[in-house]
């Protein structure tokens, strides 16, 4: 099968990128046709508004589907190839046609925001097996001031399922002791719990909270204290 989630994961549809690679507009999708090998065969393309994605595979010369390419128990070298084929297709139209987006919260945008236009600072991700984990440093010394990081709820003992965005900042092991009494404030994630808090960016502070402790952070980062 065809992890397409996985190719179209962190993407965000780009509709002027996706004319200019010549998909056209059909009420309220996207249409291309893709010619793979061999040259008997095609993949139908579809792009809904919302960014999904969805195939077909077809066999030209009978002019039907060929859908063993969506069989998971279909094996074999043929069926393997055009395979690869479609996810070097579909690769290509994630590439060309969709804006990575790693993070996506709303919060998260505008702290992103607040970050390049303060500091200068762009987001560094640095760890391959953790996409959703973005570090941000100060120009003058390279300290890290900021880490947003996508994480399961149940890493900070929320209630319910699915992912979160949330920042670590940086401040004096005193302060962090204060912040922790006090609610929407969690042990650091991932980073040392004297001198670094986690706060989630799902609205429970309000963005000039945020923004006050982002500068604090900044601000603490320049003296070089043990992070």
């Amino acid at each position: 099968m065809i992890d397409i989630e996985s190719i179209f994961r962190y993407k965000k549809l780009n509709e002027a990128k996706l004319l200019k690679y010549n998909f056209e507009e059909d009420g309220l999708v996207y249409r291309k046709e893709i010619p793979i090998k061999p040259k008997s065969f095609r993949m139908d393309v579809v792009v809904s508004r919302s960014g999904a994605v969805e195939f077909k595979v077809i066999d030209t010369e009978l002019d039907e589907e060929y859908a063993l390419v969506n069989v998971s128990d279909a094996e074999g070298a043929f069926v393997g190839a055009i395979r690869e084929e479609c996810e070097r297709a579909l690769a290509n139209v994630a590439e060309k046609c969709f804006d990575t987006e790693i993070l996506k919260a709303e919060q998260t945008k505008r702290v992103l925001h607040f970050i390049e236009e303060r500091y200068g600072a762009k987001p560094e991700f640095l760890w391959e097996s953790y996409p959703g984990y973005a570090a941000f440093r100060r120009a003058d010394n390279a300290k890290w001031f900021a880490i947003i990081m996508t994480v399961d709820r149940s890493k900070l003992g929320l209630p319910g399922h699915g992912n979160i965005e949330i920042i670590d900042l940086k401040a004096e092991p005193e302060l962090v002791e204060e912040r922790l009494k006090q609610a929407d404030f969690y042990p650091a994630y991932h980073m040392n719990k004297k001198h670094w808090f986690t706060v989630c960016l799902d609205g429970s502070l309000k963005d000039e909270e945020l923004f006050t402790l982002l500068d604090a952070s900044y601000n603490g980062a320049y003296t070089g204290r043990k992070a």
